[in-house]
């Protein structure tokens, strides 16, 4: 009987040990992947259900006559080149009524940054962002870190100034105290022309908008709208000018993360990682590595490069995911991908560029740049093992915005609550029900620059914007309501004697490519949906840069809105 007792109090006294020894399951790491320019259409999960007969119809009407590749395949290559990306997207949740705070991508990033509709802070074009950059303590990345975590932007940075002393300094070496205009440069000081494109200013940033000064803990990337895949002198690493980038922008990002990842592995301390890719903006010329361009086999190089080079990104995010997995913090790591605004789709560029391909942002109208959906739905989803309780589809409405508050909260910090994005951790736990917004609205330029409706105007990418109306949009359940400013006469084709600003109201549920406008037919549903849009947005503020008179038009529209009948 002693001894009975005897073994039964070390048995209890071992499993006590093996208890206290077991720790509970850590923070988890996030990794937050942004593509840029990466069509809803384009990411196949998104078009399981739609077939050529609903990509836009004049996209189709110009890749027939320009550029003649299959859109059979387009729709193909969708599907085939992302099988990363889809496994973890059936892995976790799909969010299939995702947008973004803007239709560009400096404002969007900043609405991302700081889990705010920046309009708040007269931030609607890329020429505000670029002009007043982030504030100081916005960003929600610091929260994060307050947490214990270590922090790293890789890629895309793009809401800050550039730094004119990198630029300023070379003039000095070369003896000259002002700028010259670029035509005199290349002709009497071809010596200083080559110094100003390896400086890197295009891509630098002022220290006060530096990352290392917005709550991270290691940069490397570019200030600016885009850096090219091979040999780029736009790159920075913290505060230093990082030269002439050796290889493929897409596999380099990818490195830089891996290894900050590892870092952190063997301190045992938690990451907070944002891999903002290069890929796919603009349009896609240079050539991707052969091991990526082999998986396409179509007659064009226009469609088989560029899905290539999603290819990659999907690769090379297999290859953290196998990373993850050999370091046994695959489960407990967040993964949230998605895209800063709809494609670039189409369009004509001076004859050297194609825009993005089909399925571009089927089914729904437009491109970056305008507020057709296409320009604002974007690919969204989560992946996380050891976090998401429920896998599925997500339809209701959820935003871009939402993402950093929601890795705040899984970070263990506290949400602010004057912010307008909501996290979206009770989705994770499996209540597919929550509605995190009961509206969405934005603010900004409603332009064909950026894709194929430009072969409506007579302008060009370089010109158009200057004459692009303003609107605003706000989204409530089935219903989109937009309202477009004037139109300048001798612009766009179809209204080549101008048109008087406008109310535009759609079902997007039944109408997705909004080709049906209620406004006329359903004048208290845009009444109520203007109100409550000016509700929300009556203190934005004037523009940081863009021009005022097609701001004061979008506050004029209040009135407008009140006269409906």
């Amino acid at each position: 009987m002693k001894r009975q007792k005897k073994l039964m109090a070390m048995l209890i006294a071992t499993l006590f040990l093996f208890t206290a020894c077991q720790k509970e399951p850590g923070q988890a790491n996030i990794l937050f992947i942004l593509m840029d320019d990466l069509g809803y259409g384009q990411f196949g999960l998104n078009n399981d259900t739609i077939s050529v007969d609903d990509f836009n119809p004049f996209f189709m009407h110009l890749v027939d006559s320009l550029q003649g590749y299959s859109k059979e395949k387009a729709l193909e290559f969708s599907k085939t080149a992302i099988p990363t990306l889809t496994s973890l997207a059936k892995d976790g949740i799909l969010f299939t009524n995702a947008h973004t705070s803007s239709n560009l991508c400096a404002p969007s990033r900043l609405g991302i940054a700081t889990g705010n509709n920046q309009a708040k802070w007269g931030m609607y074009r890329n020429i505000d962002v670029e002009k007043g950059g982030i504030l100081p303590g916005i960003h929600l990345a610091g929260k994060i870190k307050a947490q214990g975590y270590k922090t790293a932007h890789i890629g895309k940075w793009h809401i800050g100034t550039r730094n004119r002393e990198v630029i300023n300094t070379v003039y000095g070496n070369f003896g000259l105290d002002k700028p010259t205009s670029n035509a005199e440069i290349g002709k009497k000081h071809p010596e200083l022309a080559a110094a100003l494109k390896a400086c890197g200013y295009q891509g630098s940033v002022i220290d006060a908008h530096n990352p290392l000064n917005h709550g991270f803990d290691y940069y490397f990337g570019y200030n600016n709208w885009a850096s090219q895949y091979y040999n780029s002198t736009l790159v920075w690493e913290n505060f230093n000018h990082a030269g002439k980038q050796k290889g493929y922008n897409t596999d380099v990002f990818t490195d830089k993360a891996m290894d900050f990842m590892e870092a952190q592995q063997e301190s045992g301390e938690p990451f907070y990682v944002q891999l903002h890719y290069h890929a796919v903006h603009d349009s896609v010329e240079p050539r991707a590595p052969d091991k990526y361009l082999d998986h396409f086999d179509s007659d064009s190089y226009i469609l088989n490069n560029f899905y290539a080079h999603i290819y990659a990104v999907d690769q090379n995010v297999k290859r953290i995911v196998d990373f993850l997995k050999a370091k046994g913090q695959y489960e407990n790591t967040l993964i949230v991908f998605t895209s800063d605004n709809g494609g670039m789709c189409g369009g004509s560029y001076h004859g050297n560029k194609s825009g993005s391909p089909l399925p571009g942002n089927a089914p729904f109208s437009g491109h970056k740049g305008n507020y057709y959906q296409g320009g604002i739905r974007v690919p969204m989803f989560v992946h996380w093992p050891a976090g998401i309780k429920k896998r599925g589809i997500y339809t209701e409405l959820i935003s871009t915005i939402d993402i950093l508050p929601t890795a705040v909260e899984i970070a263990g910090g506290e949400v602010p609550g004057e912010i307008d994005g909501k996290s979206f951790s009770p989705i994770l736990k499996g209540s597919f029900e929550t509605k995190l917004h009961d509206q969405l609205l934005w603010a900004g330029i409603h332009s064909a620059r950026w894709g194929f409706e430009i072969m409506r105007t007579t302008k060009t990418h370089d010109n158009e914007a200057s004459y692009a109306p303003a609107a605003w949009v706000i989204k409530k359940e089935d219903y989109m309501l937009r309202f477009v400013g004037t139109l300048e006469p001798g612009v766009y084709l179809d209204y080549m004697n101008g048109r008087e600003p406008v109310f535009e109201l759609y079902n997007v549920k039944n109408d997705p490519a909004e080709r049906n406008n209620l406004a006329q037919e359903m004048p208290g549903k845009v009444k109520e949906l203007a109100k409550l849009y000016f509700s929300r947005a009556e203190d934005f503020p004037v523009p940081a840069r863009w021009n005022k008179d097609k701001w004061e038009e979008l506050k004029e529209s209040e009135t407008l809105a009140k006269e409906i009948n």
